[in-house]
């Protein structure tokens, strides 16, 4: 993928909706926790911060499919800055929110976030100097 957006968006994407499903499947189904329990030992994700990455997931899979490079670059910018600001949050607070969020959170969000915001910003600064190429 040439397309920085594209890649975060797909990155992001998949992660997220496979550690949702995962992680809500092991709450809804103590089977799979008994089986791997340190899945949510090791996470404590609760089912609606589950949710919140499923859907998350879901819309970064279809900005990447049916958005093209506007749908990407509006998905890491978005992502990235409330991942960001959730992350400082996070830090800043150390509270868990309804998502339920632990101290280890912070600084996956924090990564995740600045990515995003940092590929959104290349994506512009290359449509910028790409109009001025074409002047």
């Amino acid at each position: 993928m040439k397309e920085p957006t594209r890649f975060y968006t797909a990155f992001s994407g998949i992660f997220l909706l496979l550690q949702g499903t995962s992680t809500l499947a092991f709450r809804l189904f103590p089977v799979f926790d008994e089986a791997f329990p340190a899945l949510l030992s090791i996470t404590q994700m609760i089912p609606v911060h589950s949710i919140l990455h499923i859907l998350t997931g879901i819309l970064a899979l279809a900005a990447l499919l049916r958005g093209g490079q506007r749908g990407t670059f509006w998905f890491a910018a978005g992502f990235g800055i409330f991942y960001t600001g959730l992350a400082l949050f996070g830090m800043m607070t150390h509270h868990p929110t309804i998502l339920g969020l632990q101290p280890f959170d912070h600084p996956f969000h924090l990564f995740l976030g600045l990515w995003g915001v940092l590929v959104a910003g290349l994506y512009i600064y290359r449509a910028q100097n790409r109009r001025r190429a074409s002047l």
